[in-house]
C-alpha cells in the first residue's frame, strides 16, 4: 500500500477548486454576453451569429478581449459592426453586463442600438472606459451613474437621443480624463463642480440645450486641450479663466450660444490654440489684437457677432495683427461691423490660408492687389460690403481659388478681368450688384468645371457668345440687369445640368431658341424685360421641373403654350402681344382661314361697316372695364373653373345674411353658401376699404392658383366686379380646429389632434416644397372637413419665396404670439400650433408675459411635470392610457420645442416634423394597445401579421431600417420570424379607430437597377444587361396578359435579389384594362417623365403599348449611355449607328464580333418601341422573343 501524501491530496484539491472557479466565472461571462446577443437582430449579428456560442471559450469570440490569471474578460468591443436592436427589458442596456466584474472598457459605439441606459452597467468598479455613442439610445442617465466608478477614465455617449440633465456623480469621477455627450437634448446648467475634474483632456457637450454661464471652476481643469460647447443656450461672459489657467488648451468652440460682452484678451494666454470658434453669439467691442500672438492658430472664426475693428488705420488693424501668424488656415469675420479697410498687409497673411470671408463687415477702400499672395486660397468672399476700385488682376494667380464672391453692396467698377479664366478651379463666381462695365470677357466661358456664375445688376455690354456652352457642368447662371445684346445663343442647349437661368432686363433680340426646351433641369427660367421676338416654343413645355417662367415685357407673339408646367403660370409671366387662356388676360386665340376672311370682308364691307363700328364701340368700353379691374389688381385672374358675379353671390349668401356669417378676419368676412346643384361653399369677401384687403385678395388668389393638396383648403372660383373682389372655397362643415379646442360642447381627443397635426405637417411640409411661406398658421386657420381631416386656409400674408432663397423678410405681421422668433425662414415655419393644440393654451393667454411665453412654459415642465401642462379635458373626457398619453404628449412638446427654437439651425425641417409625428403616433397606438392587424400582402410571406410584430422587425421604425419615404408612403427594412423583408406602410387620410395598413414584400438585397447605371460603381457586362432585360420583358409580357399596364417603369422600379435576377416592382398607379377594351385613360402620372409615352403625357392614355415605350427607353438606358431626359436627337443617333457597318459608336461597353450583331437587334428593338405612334411599337411578348431568339442560337444559357 502507497504511502498517503496530506500535502499532495490538498495541493491537487485546491487544483480542482481553481479549475471549477475559473469554469465557473468563464460560464458566467459567456452567459452574460449570449445575453446580449439574444437581444441583437439575427440579420445583423454577422459574425457574432456563428462565432459567439458556447462551442469555443469566451476568450475567442470577436471583440472579446480576456487577460489575467485566471484569464476574465477584460473589454468588449464591437464598434461598427451594424448592431440594432431594442434592448430589454423596455429598452433598457442588459443587466446581464453588470456580472462581467473584470470588465475595464465597453465599447459598443457606431452601431443601432435603441433603448435606455440601465444603472446596473455603471455598477462595475472596475470599468475605465464607456463607449455608447452614435447609436439610437434615449431616456435620463440614471443619477447615480458615477457613484460606483472610481477608475472611470474615458466616457462618449456622444450622438444618441439622450435627455436631462447630466448626474452630479459624474463629477466625482476624478480620473476622467474624456468626457464626450454631444448631440443629444441635455439641460440645465454645466455644473459647478465640473472643477473637480483637474485630470480632463477632452470635453465635448456640444449640441444639447444647456443653459445659464460656462463656470469659471473650469479653470481647475488644467490638463484640458479640447473644450466644446457649440450649440447650446449659453449665457454670460466668457471666463477669463479659459485664457489665464489652461495652457494646454488646443480647441476652444463656443459657437452658436448667446454669449454675451467682449471677448476677453486673456484667451491669448492659452498659447497653443489651434482653433478658436467663437461665431454666432453676442459678442462686441473691438476684436483683441492680442490673438494675433497666437502662433499655433490655424483656425479662427469670429462671425456673425457685433465686434469691431480696433483701429481705422490698415497699419494697425486686427487683420494686420494676423500677419505675424504663419499656421493660419482660415479666417471668419462675416457679419462684424468692422468699418474699416483692407491693409496692404492681407499679402503678408499665412501662406497656408485656405479661407478668407470677411463678407458684411462694412469694409470700405480698395482689394489691396497683395491678396494675390495668398495662393493657397480655396475661398475669398468679400461681399456686401462698400468695397470700391477694380478687381484686382493678381487675383488671377489664385490657382486653387474655388469660390470668389465680390456681391452686394460693393461698388466695384471697371472691367470684369480677363485672367480670372487663369482659375480653373474655380466653382462659384458672384460679382452681382456693383458698377462693373464693358464686356464679359470671352476667356470667362473657358472655366469648364464651373457651377455658378452671377455677373448680375452690372452695366456688362456686348453679345452673349456661343462659348457659353462650353460650361456643361453650370447650374445656375444669372446675367440680369445689364445692357447685353444680340441674340440667345443656341449652344445654351448643352447646359443639361442647368437649374437657374435669368437674362433678365438686358436688350437681347430675337426669338428664344427653341433648344431651349432640351435644358431640361431648369427650374427657373427668366427672359422679362428684353426685346425678343416670335412665339414662346412648344418645347418649353417639356421643362418638368420648371417653376418660376416670365418672359413678359418683351415683342413676343402668338400663342402661349398651356401643357407641362405652363399649366401652373400666371398673367405676371406673359403681357404683351401673346395670346392664350382668358385667365392669362391676354387676347383669345383667333382660329380659321386668314385669307378667307379677308376675302369675305372684301365682299360684304359695305354691309357690315357699321355693325364692325358698333363691334369696335362695344371691344373698347369692354377692354376698358377688365382693364380697370385688372390695373386696380395688377394680380392674374384665378386658375378656377369660371369667375363668378356678385349677384350670383348675393344671391347664394341670402343678401349676405348674418345667418350665413362664419366670421370676420384681419381683411374681410366669410360667408356660408349655397351655389347651383345646391352645392354649399365657403365664400370670402375682402374688405377694399382696408389698407391691405385688395393686396390680400391679390396674395391669396395668386397662391391658391399654384398649389393643391389634399391637406389644403381648395378654391373653387373666384369674383372680381368693380369694388367688389371674393373667393369660394370649399366649406368645411366642421368649422375650426380653434372652435373644437375651446368651445364646451366639442372635444378632440389625443389620436384625433395627433392626426391632425400630422396632416397640417404635410400641407406645410408641401407648401415649403413649392417655396411657399404661410406666416400665419393658427387654430382658426386649420379648417376640418367632414371626415374631420384638416385643411389650411387663409394665405393673405404668405409669401413666395425667389427660388434662391431659404428665407425673406416680411413686413406684414401674423397673428401676435405666433411669429417665429427672427426672419420667416423655409422650411423652418412657425409650429406653436402644436403646443397649443395639446395644451390648450394659446400664445396669447393671460399667463404668458415678456419673460414668459407659451414655448419657454413647456419646456421647462419637460420632461418631469409633463401632466402640468397637458390640456385637462383630454383627461376629464377620457380616464383611459394616462400614462400613455403623458409618454406622447412629452415627446410632440419637445418635437415642438426643436420647431419653435430662437435659432434656424436647431428647427426641424416640415418634412422631418411630419415624419416623427408619424412615428409619436405609431408609439402612441402600442403603449395604448390601440393597434390592430395589417392587410395580408399580395404575396403573403407573413399572412396575419400583427402590428407589433412589424414595430418589433423594425427596431420602432427605426430611422436606420428606412428604405424611402415618400408623399403617400414608408418603406422599412425589417425581420419577420428569420426573413428579411421590405414593409410598405401607407399614410392614409380617412380615419378609422386605427389608421395603419401595410404590405410585406420581399426584399431585395441588391437595390434597384438605377444604382448599376451610370455612373455605377458596379457594372455589369453585356449578357448580364441581356438577362435583366429579358426578365423585365418577361414580366411585363405576363402582367399584359393579366390586362394590367405597370404604367411607372424605370431602372428605380427594377429590382435586383441576391442573384440578380429582375423583379418589377411599383405598382401604385398601374392600371387594369376592361375586357374588350385595349386602353384606358388615367389622371395620374408617372414619377420619371422621361420614360412617358407621348400619349399618355398628353392625354393620359395609356395601353400595354405605354409600357413597350417605358421598355425601349430601359432598353436604351441600359446598353447605351444615352439617358431619356438628357438626349434630344438619340434616334437619330440610333439610326446612324444600325446603318454603320463598323462597331457601334456610343455605347458603355467592350464590343466583341459575337455582341455587335446582338447590339444592332438591341438598337433596332430600342428604335421600334420607341416609336411616337403606339401601333408601330412591338408588343411585348413580340420583344421578349426578340431577344431570346439570339441567346438561344448562341447556346449562352
Amino acid at each position: 500500500m502507497g504511502i498517503f501524501s496530506f500535502p499532495r491530496l490538498v495541493s491537487a484539491h485546491s487544483l480542482m477548486l481553481f479549475i471549477a472557479h475559473v469554469y465557473s466565472l468563464n460560464y458566467d461571462e459567456s452567459s452574460a454576453l449570449l445575453a446580449l446577443k439574444a437581444y441583437i437582430s439575427p440579420e445583423s449579428q454577422n459574425v457574432l451569429a456563428n462565432n459567439w456560442t458556447t462551442a469555443t471559450s469566451v476568450c475567442n469570440w470577436i471583440g472579446v478581449i480576456c487577460g489575467g490569471q485566471p484569464q476574465r474578460v477584460v473589454a468588449l468591443s464591437l464598434s461598427s459592426m451594424g448592431l440594432d436592436g431594442t434592448l430589454p427589458p423596455i429598452g433598457t442596456t442588459p443587466s446581464a453586463l453588470g456580472s462581467i466584474t473584470s470588465l475595464k472598457k465597453i465599447d459598443l459605439s457606431y452601431n443601432k442600438l435603441s433603448g435606455s441606459i440601465a444603472s446596473t452597467i455603471f455598477n462595475l468598479s472596475s470599468l475605465q472606459i464607456i463607449d455608447l455613442s452614435h447609436n439610437l439610445l434615449a431616456g435620463n442617465l440614471p443619477a447615480d451613474m458615477a457613484n460606483r466608478l472610481p477608475e472611470l477614465k474615458e466616457l462618449y455617449l456622444s450622438g444618441n437621443q439622450l435627455y436631462g440633465q447630466i448626474p452630479s456623480s459624474l463629477f466625482n469621477c476624478r480620473q476622467l480624463k474624456v468626457v464626450s455627450v454631444s448631440s443629444n437634448s441635455f439641460t440645465g446648467n454645466i455644473s459647478i463642480n465640473l472643477g473637480n475634474l483637474t485630470m480632463l483632456k477632452d470635453l465635448d457637450l456640444s449640441t444639447n440645450n444647456f443653459e445659464g454661464r460656462i463656470p469659471s471652476s473650469i479653470g481647475n481643469c488644467s490638463s484640458l486641450k479640447t473644450i466644446n460647447f457649440s450649440e447650446n443656450n449659453l449665457e454670460g461672459a466668457v471666463p477669463s479663466e479659459i485664457g489665464l489657467f489652461l495652457p494646454n488648451l488646443l480647441e476652444l468652440q463656443l459657437r452658436g450660444n448667446k454669449l454675451p460682452g467682449t471677448i476677453p484678451s486673456s484667451i491669448a494666454n492659452a498659447s497653443k490654440l489651434t482653433l478658436l470658434d467663437l461665431a454666432d453669439n453676442s459678442f462686441t467691442g473691438p476684436i483683441p489684437m492680442t490673438i494675433g500672438s497666437l502662433k499655433n492658430l490655424q483656425k479662427l472664426d469670429l462671425g456673425h457677432n457685433q465686434l469691431s475693428s480696433e483701429s481705422y488705420t490698415p497699419e494697425s488693424s486686427f487683420i494686420n495683427s494676423l500677419t505675424n501668424n504663419g499656421n493660419l488656415r482660415r479666417i471668419v469675420l462675416s457679419g462684424n461691423p468692422l468699418d474699416t479697410v483692407l491693409p496692404m498687409s492681407i499679402g503678408n497673411l499665412s501662406t497656408s490660408l485656405e479661407y478668407l470671408e470677411l463678407i458684411n463687415c462694412k469694409l470700405k477702400g480698395s482689394i489691396p492687389a497683395e491678396v494675390g499672395s495668398l495662393g493657397s486660397l480655396i475661398s475669398l468672399k468679400l461681399g456686401n460690403n462698400a468695397l470700391t476700385g477694380v478687381i484686382p488682376d493678381t487675383i488671377g494667380h489664385l490657382e486653387n481659388l474655388q469660390s470668389l464672391q465680390l456681391q452686394g453692396g460693393n461698388e466695384l467698377s471697371g472691367s470684369i478681368p480677363e485672367c480670372l479664366s487663369n482659375l480653373t478651379a474655380l466653382r462659384n463666381l458672384s460679382l452681382s450688384s456693383n458698377r462693373l462695365t464693358s464686356t464679359i470677357p470671352s476667356s470667362l466661358w473657358s472655366l469648364v468645371d464651373i457651377l455658378a456664375i452671377n455677373l448680375s445688376s452690372n452695366s456688362l455690354q456686348g453679345s452673349l457668345p456661343s462659348g457659353i456652352g462650353d460650361l456643361k457642368a453650370l447650374v445656375e447662371i444669372d446675367l440680369s440687369n445689364n445692357q447685353l445684346s444680340g441674340h440667345i445663343p443656341v449652344s445654351i442647349e448643352n447646359l443639361k445640368n442647368l437649374v437657374y437661368l435669368s437674362f433678365a432686363v438686358n436688350r437681347l433680340h430675337g426669338p428664344i431658341p427653341e433648344i431651349l426646351g432640351w435644358a431640361v433641369a431648369l427650374e427657373f427660367l427668366d427672359l422679362s424685360r428684353n426685346n425678343l421676338s416670335g412665339v414662346i416654343p412648344k418645347s418649353l413645355e417639356k421643362l418638368h421641373y420648371l417653376i418660376y417662367f416670365n418672359v413678359s415685357f418683351n415683342q413676343l407673339e402668338g400663342e402661349i403654350p398651356g401643357a407641362g408646367s405652363f399649366a401652373n403660370f400666371t398673367a405676371q409671366s406673359y403681357y404683351k402681344a401673346l395670346c392664350g387662356a382668358a385667365r392669362l388676360q391676354v387676347r383669345h386665340c383667333r382660329t380659321g382661314n386668314r385669307s378667307w376672311k379677308t376675302l369675305l370682308t372684301k365682299i360684304l364691307l359695305p354691309e357690315i361697316a357699321s355693325i364692325c363700328t358698333l363691334s369696335l364701340i362695344y371691344r373698347v368700353i369692354q377692354h376698358w372695364a377688365i382693364k380697370h379691374c385688372l390695373e386696380k389688381e395688377n394680380d392674374p385672374l384665378l386658375k378656377t373653373n369660371r369667375t363668378i358675379l356678385y349677384q350670383e353671390i348675393e344671391l347664394a349668401t341670402d343678401g349676405f345674411s348674418e345667418s350665413n356669417l362664419l366670421g370676420t378676419g384681419s381683411y374681410g368676412s366669410v360667408y356660408k353658401g349655397t351655389m347651383k346643384e345646391e352645392k354649399n361653399v365657403a365664400i370670402k369677401v375682402f374688405n377694399l376699404n382696408l389698407e391691405r384687403g385688395l393686396r390680400s385678395f391679390q396674395v391669396e388668389s395668386n397662391l391658391l392658383t399654384k398649389v393643391g393638396h389634399c391637406n389644403l383648403v381648395k378654391l373653387m372660383s373666384s369674383c372680381c366686379d368693380d369694388d367688389f373682389r371674393a373667393l369660394v372655397l370649399e366649406y368645411m362643415p366642421n368649422g375650426t380646429l380653434d372652435k373644437w379646442l375651446y368651445t364646451h360642447n366639442y372635444f378632440l381627443n389625443l389620436l384625433q389632434r395627433l392626426d391632425i397635426m400630422i396632416e397640417v405637417a404635410s400641407a406645410m411640409s408641401y407648401l415649403h416644397s413649392k417655396l411657399i411661406l404661410h406666416c400665419d398658421l393658427k387654430p382658426s386657420n386649420v379648417l376640418l372637413d367632414e371626415d374631420m381631416v384638416a385643411r389650411v386656409s387663409d394665405f393673405s400674408i404668405a409669401k413666395l419665396l425667389d427660388g434662391r432663397d431659404a428665407a425673406v423678410q416680411t413686413m406684414t405681421m401674423a397673428t401676435i404670439g405666433y411669429m417665429a422668433p427672427g426672419t420667416n425662414s423655409m422650411d423652418q415655419e412657425e409650429l406653436y400650433l402644436m403646443m397649443e393644440t395639446f395644451t390648450g393654451k394659446k400664445p396669447t393667454d393671460d399667463i404668458f408675459n415678456v419673460e414668459m411665453n407659451l414655448r419657454r412654459w413647456i419646456f421647462e415642465s419637460l420632461p418631469h411635470a409633463v401632466d402640468r401642462i397637458i390640456d385637462v379635458t383630454l383627461l376629464q373626457h377620457d380616464q383611459e392610457n394616462i400614462a400613455a398619453k403623458a409618454t406622447c404628449i412629452k415627446s410632440i412638446m419637445e418635437l415642438a420645442c426643436f420647431c419653435t427654437a430662437d435659432s434656424f439651425s436647431k428647427r426641424k425641417t416640415m418634412e422631418k416634423v411630419e415624419i416623427e409625428l408619424g412615428r409619436i403616433k405609431t408609439r402612441f397606438l402600442i403603449d395604448a394597445k390601440l393597434i390592430g392587424e395589417c392587410e395580408e400582402t399580395p404575396r403573403a410571406l407573413h399572412p396575419g401579421i400583427l402590428f407589433q410584430e412589424l414595430q418589433l422587425a423594425t427596431c420602432g421604425f427605426s430611422e436606420i431600417n428606412l428604405l424611402y419615404s415618400g408623399k403617400s408612403s414608408f418603406v422599412y427594412k425589417g425581420t419577420l420570424k428569420g426573413d428579411v423583408v421590405a414593409i410598405k406602410i401607407f399614410k392614409l387620410q380617412k380615419r378609422g379607430d386605427v389608421d395603419f395598413k401595410a404590405l410585406v414584400v420581399e426584399y431585395m438585397p441588391n437595390g434597384s437597377l438605377q444604382n448599376y447605371l451610370h455612373p455605377a460603381v458596379i457594372t455589369f457586362d453585356f449578357f448580364y444587361k441581356l438577362k435583366i432585360m429579358i426578365n423585365v420583358a418577361s414580366a411585363l409580357s405576363y402582367l399584359h396578359s393579366m390586362r394590367v399596364i405597370h404604367c411607372n417603369l424605370n431602372p428605380t422600379n427594377v429590382l435586383l435579389d441576391e442573384d440578380m435576377v429582375a423583379r418589377i416592382s411599383g405598382f401604385s398607379i398601374a392600371q387594369f384594362l376592361d375586357k374588350g377594351s385595349a386602353e384606358t385613360i388615367t389622371t395620374t402620372m408617372a414619377e420619371s417623365p422621361g420614360y412617358m409615352a407621348p400619349e399618355y403625357a398628353s392625354t393620359g392614355n395609356v395601353s400595354e403599348k405605354t409600357d413597350v415605350y417605358s421598355f425601349g427607353f430601359l432598353l436604351m438606358e441600359t446598353f447605351t449611355i444615352l439617358r431619356p431626359t438628357e438626349e434630344m436627337n438619340w434616334r437619330s443617333r440610333i439610326c446612324d449607328s444600325l446603318q454603320s457597318e463598323d462597331k457601334i459608336a456610343g455605347l458603355d461597353i467592350q464590343q466583341t464580333d459575337q455582341t455587335t450583331s446582338l447590339l444592332r437587334t438591341i438598337l433596332r428593338l430600342i428604335y421600334c418601341c420607341t416609336s411616337e405612334l403606339p401601333g408601330e411599337r412591338n408588343s411585348m411578348w413580340q420583344v421578349e422573343k426578340e431577344l431570346l431568339v439570339p441567346i438561344i442560337l448562341l447556346d449562352w444559357w
